[in-house]
């Protein structure tokens, strides 16, 4: 309903701003700028949410202009859009978003703003084959539709990086050759962050962890680790009496040292865990969530962030 609601404001919006004489669009202050085009003739570039931000903002560099759909606080999966953001999809060029698992408003939202707009999901950004080959090759790897996460393994980012250059290249060829340096550069740090984690996890006391929910299966896949989730696939899910016994008795014959949650995630559960067992939290970020307040270069950094997340696993197992 709320979604329903938004077209129909668009698109009445739509129909003032395209009278001659009529008054100037209300969710834009000042002049409309004009259709796929940013402050500069750059590139309009929308984002659902932060994880793809941080994916893109390097790649494209000063040839793009970056407006994120959710606002601080806002999770992805239970987001209402507002005329707002059909406003931003409407002068938008490309639109990247996770997929329909991820943000269900978003294709629809994005196709009644604006029919012209490029929807780019990155679901599709790790190619099939390569999605096939890893999970042959490691162990308990996920299929898609148990977790939508796949930004958070760095084996897997460079394919975000590719995928990236090849959207922005094709949307502005003019810019390609910048596009795919920048790439270069990025890819060398997902690279180096790759072999961080790889060393990372080289030494460790436990190669099993507890999670507050499943949202780490990727990182555990291609890094031989071992997820023991407290609720499951989805974080709102309530375990049974029965279910968290079996979690607390895995987590023991495991010698589970720690606990990873998320930093705005309800810890319930996770704090009744650890008080059974008596193990510590540590904060995992997945940046779904754009943190409240100013933020630092370290907020803003995809490898910073997951080279600090790295730490905490670090913590979590116990590792020298």
């Amino acid at each position: 309903m709320a979604l329903a609601m938004v077209i129909a404001t668009i698109a009445g919006t739509a129909c003032l701003t395209s009278s001659p004489g009529g008054p100037a669009d209300p969710g834009i202050s000042g002049s409309t700028p004009p259709a796929n085009s940013g402050p500069g003739g750059k590139v309009q570039v929308i984002t659902s949410f932060r994880p793809f931000t941080l994916l893109v903002e390097p790649i494209g560099g000063d040839h793009i202009t970056i407006t994120q759909i959710l606002p601080p606080g806002a999770d992805p999966h239970e987001y209402e859009p507002s005329p707002k953001d059909a406003v931003a999809l409407k002068n938008g060029r490309i639109f990247f978003y996770g997929g329909p698992s991820l943000e269900p408003w978003a294709a629809d939202l994005a196709a009644s703003s604006n029919p012209d707009i490029k929807l780019v999901t990155f679901a599709d950004a790790v190619p099939g084959p390569v999605y096939d080959q890893m999970k042959s090759q490691y162990k308990d790897f996920p299929d898609l539709t148990r977790d939508p996460h796949l930004w958070l393994s760095p084996r897997l980012a460079k394919y975000y990086a590719a995928f990236v250059t090849r959207q922005l290249s094709e949307t502005d060829p003019g810019n390609a050759t910048d596009y795919q340096d920048n790439a270069a550069v990025f890819e060398k740090r997902l690279e180096q962050l790759d072999s961080d984690y790889t060393a990372g996890f080289s030494d460790c006391t436990t190669r099993t962890f507890l999670s507050s929910h499943s949202f780490l299966d990727y990182i555990a896949a291609t890094y031989n680790l071992t997820q023991i989730p407290i609720a499951g696939t989805s974080p709102d899910a309530q375990p049974s009496v029965k279910q968290m016994a079996a979690v607390i008795e895995k987590a023991k014959a495991h010698n589970v040292r720690g606990i990873l949650v998320e930093p705005d995630e309800a810890e319930d559960l996770s704090k009744a865990i650890s008080a059974e067992l008596n193990l510590p939290v540590y904060s995992f970020t997945t940046m779904e969530v754009l943190p409240p307040g100013p933020l630092t270069v370290g907020d803003t950094d995809y490898v910073a962030i997951m080279e600090n997340n790295l730490q905490e696993m670090r913590k979590a197992m116990l590792c020298r």
